[in-house]
């Protein structure tokens, strides 16, 4: 099961960022960007134009601190997409120069300057924390919807269960052997005491029996123990409770021991079902709230989703810090195993025979190349060579030139025939039977040899005596040239069939060398699905997009409803998995038709029927 994630790493892709940044958070903050960076070069260029003004009136740290910030966000060139790149942790440190500085004592003009700065200051860094915030519940919880794929394919399925225990034993027996052990020292720290206490007979009695209660009590521990560890992974083992004598007992036993590590799996499998659910509908609430928030409220919705207290002093630092350590959050629990624990037979495998089988190939490589060559090489060579090329040079020659296909020699039946009126014409003109050339070979070419037939019945009936004369021998060899004739004859009509089928025998001799090369190429150049994590990308794109409409139909009958962070979601996660389906010539119009979906200036009527659209325009890219 090694699986494909997307780009969805903890480092994450410039590609990945732009599909993350093109969604209705990030447009609205985009919005709000380009009205503050606005504001602030017709701040400068109004009151802060020269720099004589700047001495005397505001604080020089604040000045640093704007001027950094500044040029931080190259507001005299400013591009959004590089906002996602500004660090949290330079913010961070910019802040703090500044948070203190309100306590100054200035003059009113002095004070309506700072403050105007320290608001544009404040401002960039709150919508840059907001942007960050949004950016990374929106990857993560992406991250979460790969995660529960990856999981559900393996839930789904009792090969692939059997696959992950054989991955995962490893580890799971390692944490098992060392849970007993916890559990069997501590059982064995509460009996110690009674056996040391338990004092009778001499030193060598006290010695053997001190010894055999504690292998007792080490049995009687590792037992308990074992029996509560399978009883807590697996608590479908009542049978134990069964009499051991019966049959019943026995075959429950054995139906445990073939069916426990798909049960333990199982467990597992749905105990971070479980965990990944709760962790994408606590993302999706949050981003449901950035969605409804206004724009000038987002320090305190920030402060709801990382549960700031409202009367802390540092609320921009605080919200900073979580953000932080938020986008720093790894959900490693609920993870897919990494690439050592899912090979690590493989790479066993390799430590152990690698070297061994290496060197008896490195021995034998002549018979191995040998048998490539004699039992791969040499048969494709062959069926080319002499089921497709050969065949289709001869049907050309056919089509080329007026090559006959003949059974028997050319101009054969011709000189037959010519012998045999030579021999029918001077037996009539010896027995004096009156005929013509012309006539005999009118006779023969009709295989009417009615002159000498009748001749040759009346021989017949005295053959001693007209074998003795010739004349019956003679007849007899004209008939074994009649029946040659009759023979060439037929055959000459074969011959004439198949030259008028020439060119459908050489259709059918490369006919199936046609159809196995067209099937060859037919599973070439087929668009196979492309599988991730076990499951073909585009049934979980038809899953996205029913989730999508799903959602359209919830939020239409529910005006009040919190599913706009669900759809949200799902749309960013259609546009990520469907990368490598649609087309590069529809992208835009694809992003541009989702992004729609999300909208708040269409109402629910208008977005369902342009997923209608949508099913109609991109439905047969994931069929």
């Amino acid at each position: 099961m090694d699986l494909i994630s997307l780009g969805l790493t903890p480092r994450r892709s410039k590609k990945i960022l732009r599909l993350v940044n093109n969604n209705r958070i990030s447009l609205t903050i985009k919005n709000e960007f380009e009205k503050l960076n606005s504001f602030t070069k017709s701040f400068l260029a109004n009151q802060l134009a020269a720099e004589e003004q700047l001495k005397g009136k505001v604080n020089d740290t604040l000045l640093e601190a704007f001027e950094e910030l500044y040029y931080l966000f190259d507001c005299e060139n400013f591009k959004f997409e590089k906002v996602s790149y500004v660090s949290l942790t330079k913010l961070k440190a910019l802040y703090k120069k500044v948070n203190g500085l309100n306590d100054v004592t200035t003059t009113a003009e002095e004070d309506n300057l700072s403050k105007t700065i320290m608001d544009i200051i404040q401002k960039y860094i709150i919508l840059t924390t907001t942007l960050k915030n949004s950016d990374s519940l929106i990857y993560k919880t992406l991250v979460l919807k790969s995660q529960y794929v990856y999981w559900e394919s393996v839930n789904n399925s009792t090969v692939n269960k059997l696959i992950y225990f054989v991955q995962s034993s490893p580890f799971r027996f390692y944490n098992s052997a060392l849970e007993i052990f916890n559990k069997t020292k501590k059982l064995l720290e509460d009996n110690v005491y009674q056996v040391t206490n338990h004092s009778i007979g001499t030193e060598e009695d006290n010695y053997i029996y001190y010894s055999w209660k504690v292998v007792k009590n080490l049995s009687r521990a590792i037992y308990s123990t074992f029996s509560k560890a399978l009883h807590q992974d697996t608590p479908s083992i009542g049978f134990l409770s069964i009499e051991r004598n019966s049959i019943q007992w026995y075959l429950n036993a054995i139906k445990f021991v073939i069916k426990f590590p798909v049960t333990v799996v199982s467990k597992d499998v749905h105990l971070k079902l479980r965990q990944i659910k709760y962790e994408i509908k606590h993302n999706i609430s949050n981003i449901d709230i950035l969605i409804k928030c206004n724009p000038d409220d987002y320090l305190s919705s920030l402060m709801d989703i990382l549960d700031i207290d409202k009367d802390s002093s540092n609320q921009v630092l605080q919200a900073i810090d979580n953000t932080i350590k938020f986008d720093q959050k790894s959900y490693t629990e609920t993870a897919e195993p990494s690439f050592a624990v899912r090979y690590w037979v493989v790479i066993a495998f390799i430590i152990f025979y690698g070297p061994s089988q290496s060197r008896k190939i490195y021995t034998n490589r002549d018979e191995i190349i040998h048998w490539i060559k004699y039992n791969g090489i040499e048969p494709v060579v062959g069926f080319f060579k002499n089921w497709v090329v050969r065949p289709l040079y001869d049907m050309l020659d056919i089509l080329r030139s007026d090559s006959d296909i003949t059974i028997t020699t050319k101009d054969s039946l011709k000189s037959d025939v010519g012998s045999l009126e030579n021999m029918v014409y001077e037996f009539a003109k010896d027995n004096h039977i009156e005929t013509t050339p012309v006539q005999v070979s009118q006779d023969v070419k009709n295989g009417d040899l009615k002159i000498i037939m009748s001749r040759y019945e009346d021989e017949i009936k005295s053959p001693i005596k007209y074998l003795i004369s010739g004349s019956l021998l003679r007849l007899i060899l004209i008939q074994i040239q009649k029946g040659k004739v009759d023979g060439a004859v037929a055959i000459n009509g074969i011959d004439k069939l198949l030259k008028s089928q020439q060119l459908v025998f050489g259709i059918v001799s490369i006919s199936p060398s046609i159809y196995i090369l067209y099937q060859l190429y037919q599973y070439l150049t087929a668009d196979k699905p492309i599988v991730l994590n076990g499951k073909q990308l585009n049934i979980i794109c038809l899953k996205c997009l029913n989730n999508i409409e799903n959602l359209l139909i919830l939020l239409e009958s529910e005006q009040h409803s919190n599913y706009e962070g669900e759809l949200l979601i799902e749309i960013i996660n259609l546009l990520v998995c469907s990368n490598a389906l649609i087309p590069s010539e529809l992208k835009d119009d694809w992003v541009d038709d989702l992004n729609a979906l999300n909208d708040s200036q269409y109402n629910i009527a208008t977005k369902l029927d342009l997923i209608r659209k949508i099913w109609n325009m991109y439905g047969p890219y994931f069929r």
